[in-house]
């Protein structure tokens, strides 16, 4: 078996190399990465649609069926959840970084219901993407374990959220949680890509091994549900969100045209030099663009000044789709968006009432035509989404239904 480990990782060696010599081919790097990513997507998917049906596993996911399932689970360690009040609930959030991500959507979200805690491993000098991580991951995983134990003495912790997967945690550390009558929940937001991941140590890198040990599972790709339930897990479609309290509508006038707030990946920069070649001037800011990266405080002013933000769900290199945060941040901003074409924003969102998609560049050109044309048709837009996002899509909401779920907060 070990062996086994060894040439895996030995072909993965190989892999890098090759990935090596085919970055110095931009264009070539890009289609091999296209079919290879968008290969392991489908050939993955139809792996656990075919195993599920082999087990004659359920394919319910409601609400009602995701309660009984971690009742049941909860009750063999004999937890019995029961509504607390916010002073009495103290909920443990475990992240690699404190990025804005974490900063400004799921911390402030957490602590209007309960009193939150953060593990933030890079503050104790631990770095995941440095060279020889394998050893430090014990040394963290030894290290989040002693911070828990103290933090439990001093205050029962009811909940660990964390936003790890099995590049940062071990299935042990995750039982031991659990061992300690600590319910445990990860959220994971690449898993239709990266279920699996790459083998490091014996480990996967996604979340397919730990899984099983957490309590819950959150994913925000409908399709990956499957997944968790083929490896033993019970797993919740959660959705993300905005933080309303940041990106609001600043009630400037527009200074743009068109806007496109993120990385300058080769794809995008393709996609948006077409756009300038057929006569839209796209302004754009991020990494890799010639307005370079901005301050988080400038993105909702960019959003709400700009008559049409655009916005890309691929999956990496790929052309499936899965959710980003700009999806609801952008509305939330009062601005209109303009993104790839994802099914499942139709259940957020009313497509080409409240937010606008496309499935190539010449419909995105078309769209773009359409909508500078028409000045009342984007204002009841921006309005409609914004409502929306108010009322369906902020933090808060993801992180009451999931306590409600728990049984920590009374459904209403």
């Amino acid at each position: 078996m070990y062996g086994m480990e060894v040439l895996k990782e030995a072909k993965m060696d190989v892999k890098d190399n090759i990935k090596g010599v085919l970055r110095k081919a931009p264009r070539i790097y890009r289609l091999c990465a296209c079919w290879a990513q968008t290969r392991l997507i489908e050939k993955e998917q139809l792996y656990y649609e075919q195993k599920a049906v082999e087990l004659g596993l359920s394919r319910d996911f409601s609400i009602k069926e995701i309660k009984q399932q971690l009742k049941e689970k909860l009750s063999k360690r004999n937890i019995f959840i029961k509504p607390k009040l916010k002073e009495d609930l103290h909920i443990v959030y475990a992240l690699p970084d404190e990025s804005y991500w974490n900063t400004l959507h799921i911390v402030p979200a957490l602590k209007e219901f309960a009193t939150v805690t953060t593990y933030c491993y890079s503050e104790y000098g631990f770095n995941d993407n440095m060279h020889g991580w394998l050893p430090v991951r014990d040394k963290m995983n030894s290290h989040f374990m002693d911070f828990i134990k103290q933090l439990h003495k001093k205050k029962h912790i009811d909940l660990i959220l964390t936003y790890f997967a099995g590049k940062h945690v071990y299935c042990s550390t995750v039982e031991s949680l659990n061992n300690m009558g600590i319910v445990t929940a990860a959220s994971h937001y690449d898993d239709r890509l990266y279920f699996r991941g790459r083998l490091e140590g014996g480990c996967w890198s996604g979340p397919v091994d730990v899984c099983k040990f957490y309590d819950l599972n959150l994913t925000q790709a409908p399709e990956s549900l499957i997944k968790y339930r083929v490896e033993g897990g019970i797993a919740m479609l959660w959705p993300l969100a905005a933080n309303q309290g940041f990106f609001y509508p600043r009630g400037t006038p527009f200074h743009y045209d068109v806007s496109f707030v993120g990385t300058a990946k080769a794809s995008r920069r393709h996609f948006i030099e077409y756009l300038f070649k057929k006569g839209i001037k796209v302004e754009t800011f991020g990494a890799g663009w010639h307005n370079g990266t901005i301050s988080n405080e400038k993105v909702p002013e960019i959003f709400s000044s700009s008559k049409i933000n655009l916005n890309f769900g691929n999956i990496g290199h790929t052309p499936h789709q899965c959710g980003k945060c700009r999806d609801f941040e952008i509305p939330m901003s009062g601005g209109l968006m303009l993104t790839t074409h994802n099914e499942h924003l139709a259940d957020c969102f009313e497509l080409n009432k409240d937010i606008f998609t496309f499935r190539n560049k010449e419909e995105c050109l078309e769209q773009i035509h359409r909508l500078l044309a028409d000045e009342a048709l984007c204002e009841r837009a921006r309005k409609n989404a914004r409502e929306r996002a108010l009322k369906e899509h902020t933090w808060e909401q993801r992180i009451k239904s999931l306590l409600q779920v728990m049984g920590y907060i009374q459904q209403e």
